[in-house]
């Protein structure tokens, strides 16, 4: 039977991998109730869904950066990712991107979000099930 260490191993190769929770639930996909809509202003939708962190992404390519202000300006991003996904500390990586900036804000999400998207990958574990056992490895 596995040793149920509940100390965060310090790399992704350790004897006693774990199941990360916070890295399930931020990285899962909501319904349409709970997914970011893009808009570039006030009633005016640009059609991008997120119904996670991968969409997100997606949506931060192509919109247009008028939108990415918008949402950034009213702190609809972090909102989402904080209260919907559950992750505070990429909420506060986004909080620390100026939308008043809009040379690089594309670049700024982008890279903030994919790089906390990496972080929580690489600390988490899959379950592998077979008839005799539950393994848990490292995610890939």
């Amino acid at each position: 039977m596995p040793s149920r260490n509940k100390k965060k191993p310090k790399g992704r190769n350790t004897q006693n991998p774990w199941v990360h929770t916070e890295a399930v639930k931020v990285l899962r996909t909501v319904g349409d109730q709970e997914a970011f809509y893009f808009y570039e202003a006030v009633g005016k939708p640009t059609g991008e869904v997120a119904r996670n962190l991968s969409d997100f992404l997606d949506g931060v390519k192509s919109v247009k950066s008028e939108s990415l202000m918008f949402h950034l300006q009213r702190r609809d991003f972090q909102n989402w990712v904080e209260k919907i996904l559950g992750d505070s500390k990429l909420s506060e990586e986004l909080e620390r991107i100026s939308p008043l900036n809009s040379d690089d804000i594309r670049a700024k999400i982008h890279e903030t979000v994919e790089n906390r998207v990496r972080e929580l990958r690489e600390s988490s574990a899959q379950i592998s099930v077979d008839q005799n056992s539950i393994v848990l490895l490292p995610y890939p």
